[in-house]
């Protein structure tokens, strides 16, 4: 099971987002099991315990949350059209490949 931490401003938007590709990883079979903080907070224990962390358009410029992070965890944005659609199976896709992962149920 891979840990992906998706980081957001405040954190509504992306919870209703998370819980659908959640979804999407269990019909498809996908080991990967998502959360959602808020920038504010992204801690170093919390990062410990990721595989990959998505940034959300919005705060992916910031140059405090990626120097939080650093070179802790491997770091993606997520792409506008992804985002901006709530696009949920497309975030598992995007995901998938970040990591090389591969599903065990076709697209």
């Amino acid at each position: 099971m891979k840990n992906i931490l998706l980081v957001c401003g405040q954190g509504i938007s992306s919870h209703l987002f998370i819980g659908e590709a959640k979804r999407v990883s269990e019909t498809q079979r996908v080991p990967l099991h998502f959360q959602a903080v808020s920038y504010l907070e992204l801690t170093p224990e919390l990062l410990d315990d990721q595989d990959l962390v998505l940034l959300t358009p919005q705060v992916a410029y910031q140059a405090e949350i990626q120097a939080k992070i650093g070179d802790r965890v491997p770091m993606a944005v997520i792409p506008n059209d992804i985002y901006g659609w709530l696009n949920s199976q497309a975030l598992v896709k995007f995901t998938c490949k970040q990591l090389a992962v591969h599903p065990e149920v076709a697209y």
